[in-house]
């Protein structure tokens, strides 16, 4: 029996210019990121703002890190489990333009950009053509919230539906 919990991790925006402000500390069970904001000399003398952010999570990966990498730390795991005949799910968040999309669809101009969605999808079926002994039925859904309207982005239209309307299935037979 497959028993994990659910498990954060960070992504630091890789960028053409690395950037300074934040330090990443791993040990062998999680990673922190931590944000050094300075004050602003401008707010006066007395000025209570924090400076240091501390965040914790199982794994950082900071702006070097590669598409390959994050697809064997965070996807490769739930597709196994996937094929071992349980659910999977992999929810991105973060801010507009903190670079969900390129973590899980991947960039157009290179192979090796490929997201989490297209290298799952090629391992799954990789997994599923050297298995003639099961019968595998795999349902796929991909779904946008923004400001608190969903989009099901396997549906053509992509209308933006109030997050009730929409099918409590919204899957898709491959």
């Amino acid at each position: 029996m497959v028993k994990q919990t659910i498990k954060i991790f960070a992504r630091v925006k890789p960028t053409k210019k690395p950037t300074s402000g934040y330090f990443v500390d791993c040990d062998e069970q999680s990673s922190s990121l931590e944000f050094v904001v300075p004050r602003d000399l401008a707010d006066g003398f007395i000025n209570n703002k924090r400076e240091n952010y501390n965040f914790r999570f199982q794994k950082v990966f900071d702006q070097t890190a590669n598409q390959e990498e994050i697809f064997e730390t965070i996807a490769k795991p739930v597709a196994d489990n996937v094929l071992a005949g349980y659910n999977g799910t992999i929810f991105a968040y973060g801010q507009t333009g903190s670079g969900k999309t390129f973590t899980i669809t991947g960039g157009a101009e290179h192979y090796n950009d490929r997201g989490i969605i297209p290298r799952t999808l090629s391992y799954l079926y990789h997994h599923i053509c050297k298995d003639s002994s099961m019968v595998y039925t795999t349902h796929i859904s991909y779904l946008e919230i923004y400001n608190e309207a969903g989009y099901d982005l396997l549906n053509p239209q992509h209308e933006a539906s109030r997050l009730e309307d929409l099918p409590l299935t919204s899957l898709y037979q491959i």
